[in-house]
């Protein structure tokens, strides 16, 4: 009896992180199934295609977490390795467009080498609201990685009932 070993059995998985869109890690799964049928398996009507070429920078899903008062909406999302200068936040009646983006080069030379790093990241997530905000005296803070912002809630008037005979 002949068992089949892979290399790619032996290799460790990489943690996802946290940030990372779930669907993502299905595709990544999906994919990695797909290599492993194939390196078992060499059917000729089973097309052999490499994996698809990844970014190496991803963009990222922004957790975010809303309450709601009686006359506020209080929005919190989380932007760790963002600073205050990076982080974009837009507020129209209906949603809320949150972005940063990171860009960073450094060089070090030395007289036996030369480095240069560069990283580059971004983040982003548009909102719709529960409810209608005003967007005059919207209130955020940016502390620790997390974004906090207050909005006032537009007064809704309520619909005047009547009630009528039915002749």
């Amino acid at each position: 009896m002949h068992i089949l070993t892979s290399d790619v059995m032996t290799k460790k998985k990489k943690a996802s992180l946290w940030f990372e869109d779930p669907v993502d890690e299905i595709r990544r799964m999906q994919e990695e199934l797909l290599r492993n049928v194939q390196g078992m398996i060499r059917v000729p009507w089973l097309p052999i295609k490499p994996p698809p070429i990844r970014p190496l920078f991803r963009a990222r899903f922004i957790p975010v977490r809303m309450a709601e008062t009686d006359t506020e909406l209080i929005l919190r999302a989380e932007l760790p390795g963002f600073s205050k200068d990076e982080v974009k936040l837009k507020v129209t009646p209906n949603t809320v467009d949150i972005s940063a983006e990171k860009k960073k080069v450094s060089i070090e030379k030395n007289e036996s080498f030369y480095k240069q790093e560069k990283v580059y990241g971004s983040a982003r997530r548009v909102m719709t609201l529960p409810v209608e905000v005003k967007t005059e005296g919207v209130k955020a803070k940016f502390e620790n990685g997390v974004l906090e912002v207050v909005m006032t809630k537009k007064e809704v008037k309520k619909k005047e009932e009547k009630e009528i005979k039915v002749e």
